[in-house]
């Protein structure tokens, strides 16, 4: 990281001496204040440009600056006499004072070099604030980018702001919707931040001029060497996210809210042989049809914990397949297949065996890999369904899911007849029903309830804010289902009381009066009071950021509006006056998608036949609970 910030300083560097042979200093001595204070190398021009155009246009205050006088006595020496005529010898002493001029002028160019250069002043030179304004910019428009990876792009592109962002965007596998436009929102609030954490004195003046100075890109081809795997993970994840929300939106209301809740987020991976929206809603349904639950529970909300952990799963199943069909390849260049071939394993498959890579044939020991990695439930059943099962009834399946974009539940309910054990393979027969291998304790069960019991008021306060808010919004809509939550959001009230101010949520809705369902983005109070609102996002935008959801790991589709954790709190972050972060940003979300355990809210699926370890581990907390600060030292000490 050091290594690579003195590279980029050098090259900066070189930007600027290149700057001053093009600056008027000799006629123009104030610009060189103007240089030092505002002319950054950073805006939407090339670096050289934008030195010259940010120090030209940048007007100090009245009191800020006084006015020199340098240019005046400079242009007096080529001016006539008070007669109208040139003195006799004016030419030999015009070209003495040109000379002289020269001189001085390389003096005083060498001198603001120098300056900008320097490394022992107490504050930061012109040329420290352009790198940590473009690290910021990167960093602030970029999802999951840590400043050292923002360094490797800068350095790729030898400190230009519009190349580093298109060498990300080739590496991230932008769609060309979604690639860098000046004039979007995102572009403008980042070249904010940049400005800002370059402590730029007129952030408005410098935007205007960057805006005007833009220049179109030639066609950028260069790649980025391996090392950015935690980035591109968690950019996968904002993929994967984007199909489980096209994939619950398939599914009819009440299917959702009464069965397929549980096997989504139990089994609903979006790994297999179909793209993966598809195989999300077939792993849904099968393992629902195969596995159901030991009692019914119909829910508003889909668990969020348990919502991040399925596509953190997904992702390491997806992962893992290629690197057993292509065992040549890192876990690297197996994420960059799948960001290339949007995550269609098949295709990433054929684009490394046609740039000569050795493939492996996809058999049983692939499935069974991808499932070991992905902690599957049942994974000797799905297997034996995915690899013997499912061809039968395939062809059927896609004819199925092509009749419409939203099934009904009639449709659902033939794909469920199609995936049934009996119907996909009627040799076998059924399983047979199973008796609790171990039971709750006493204490267990109690713990159990109030776990329920809590989930229960949870929902009811969620589900009751959304319909206000849907209603002061003037928006005619009824719930479909609430798929992500992230409670805390803003600044913890107290030590004493860990409680966030708001709720950031997205759910599905659909109009009363008939259509189909959006996709909503809430900010709703955690109090008492109705400090809420509402807003219809798309489940494809990718620019729109939330410092909180993104540290927590927690995937919420924001709008381009104002809201707790977005232009304030990054407006702050940009001037170092944050609790949180870029890192730690990156950390939290990091630590998120690690979770692919056991978590908190697996106990609302608890299945007594099937979740032996999950049993275990609530009879063991229970008792814990109970201990006596004597217990706690007697079993510390054994």
């Amino acid at each position: 990281m050091a290594r690579n910030r003195s590279v980029i300083l050098r090259t900066i560097h070189g930007y600027y001496k290149e700057a001053l042979d093009l600056l008027p200093l000799e006629d123009k001595p104030e610009l060189t204040p103007r240089l030092l204070a505002a002319g950054v190398c950073f805006g939407f021009a090339d670096p050289v440009t934008n030195i010259v155009a940010n120090t030209i246009c940048f007007l100090p205050d009245n009191d800020g600056e006084p006015e020199p006088d340098g240019a005046t006595g400079n242009t007096l020496c080529f001016l006539p006499d008070n007669n109208g005529e040139l003195e006799a010898d004016g030419a030999k002493k015009r070209k003495r004072e040109m000379m002289t001029k020269t001189k001085k002028a390389a003096v005083s160019r060498e001198e603001v070099l120098s300056e900008i250069v320097a490394r022992d002043v107490p504050s930061r030179t012109i040329a420290e604030r352009s790198l940590e304004g473009l690290i910021t910019f990167l960093t602030s428009y970029f999802c999951h980018l840590r400043a050292m990876d923002a360094l490797r792009y800068l350095c790729l592109a030898k400190a230009d702001l519009l190349v580093a962002v298109r060498l990300i965007e080739l590496d991230r596998c932008y769609r060309n919707k979604d690639e860098f436009c000046i004039s979007s929102h995102a572009a403008k609030t980042a070249l904010k931040y940049a400005a800002l954490s370059a402590r730029q004195p007129n952030v408005d003046g410098f935007h205007t001029s960057s805006l005007s100075l833009a220049y179109h890109l030639k066609s950028i081809t260069q790649t980025v060497p391996a090392g950015l795997t935690l980035s591109l993970r968690a950019v996968l994840i904002d993929r994967i996210h984007a199909r489980y929300l096209k994939a619950i939106s398939r599914l009819p209301t009440q299917d959702v809210r009464a069965r397929y809740h549980r096997s989504l987020v139990n089994a609903g991976y979006c790994y297999g042989p179909l793209d993966p929206v598809t195989n999300i809603i077939i792993n849904t349904i099968w393992y629902d049809t195969a596995f159901p639950p030991s009692e019914n529970l119909e829910v508003d909300m889909i668990c969020t914990t348990t919502f991040v952990r399925v596509e953190s799963r997904s992702l390491s199943g997806l992962i893992k397949l290629l690197l057993t069909c292509i065992p040549d390849i890192s876990e690297h260049e197996a994420m960059v297949y799948l960001l290339k071939n949007n995550m269609k394993v098949n295709k990433a498959i054929q684009m490394a065996r046609s740039e000569g890579c050795d493939v492996h044939d996809w058999d049983i020991n692939t499935y069974k890999a991808a499932g070991r990695e992905s902690f599957h439930p049942e994974l000797e059943a799905y297997v034996d369904f995915v690899m013997q099962s499912l061809p039968l009834v395939q062809p059927a399946i896609k004819s199925l899911l092509k009749v419409s974009d939203s099934l009904s539940s009639s449709e659902v309910l033939q794909l469920a007849s199609l995936l049934s054990p009996s119907n996909c393979n009627p040799a076998k027969p059924l399983q047979a029903t199973l008796e609790p291998s171990i039971e709750l304790s006493n204490d267990a069960l109690e713990m159990f309830a109030s776990f329920k019991e809590n989930f229960v008021g949870k929902q009811s306060f969620f589900r009751k804010k959304i319909e206000t808010a849907l209603r002061n919004e003037g928006y005619l809509y009824e719930l479909h289902v609430i798929c992500g939550i992230n409670e805390c959001v803003g600044s913890q009230k107290s030590f004493i009381d860990f409680t966030c101010p708001y709720s950031h949520v997205n759910f599905f809705a659909k109009p009363k009066t008939g259509g189909g369902l959006k996709l909503f983005f809430a900010e709703l109070s955690n109090g008492d009071d109705d400090q809420s609102f509402c807003r219809t996002v798309s489940n494809k935008s990718i620019h729109a950021r939330c410092c909180y959801c993104e540290y927590d790991g927690i995937r919420i589709v924001h709008p381009d509006e104002n809201y707790c954790g977005g232009d304030i709190d990054f407006t702050k972050m940009a001037c170092g006056e944050h609790e949180i972060t870029n890192e730690r940003i990156i950390a939290g979300g990091k630590l998120a998608i690690g979770k692919i355990g056991m978590c908190c809210e697996d106990y609302i699926y608890l299945d007594p036949t099937r979740d032996t370890k999950l049993i275990q581990g609530m009879n063991l907390t229970a008792s814990r609970a109970n201990e006596s600060w004597s217990d706690i030292m007697r079993r510390a000490q054994a």
